[in-house]
């Protein structure tokens, strides 16, 4: 799910990973500078349930199909 500008409102496309990927970003509308940084074991818990959403989307991609 995308998020808009925390300033602005704006839809900027932002959504979770490319926020835990580039932390510190600008918004184009309004300019104003996003600082999302989070430590390293909020990183490591976000890629560990990605893993997780990837192992259970093969353990059943003969049955379900997932967007």
């Amino acid at each position: 799910m995308a998020l808009p500008c925390p300033s602005c409102g704006k839809d900027i496309g932002l959504d979770l990973t490319f926020i835990i990927k580039n932390p510190i970003s600008k918004c184009p509308f309004c300019d104003i500078i996003l600082n999302f940084t989070v430590d390293k074991d909020i990183k490591d818990k976000f890629y560990k349930v990605l893993e997780d959403i990837d192992s259970i989307k093969k353990k059943h991609e003969k049955t379900t199909k997932f967007k």
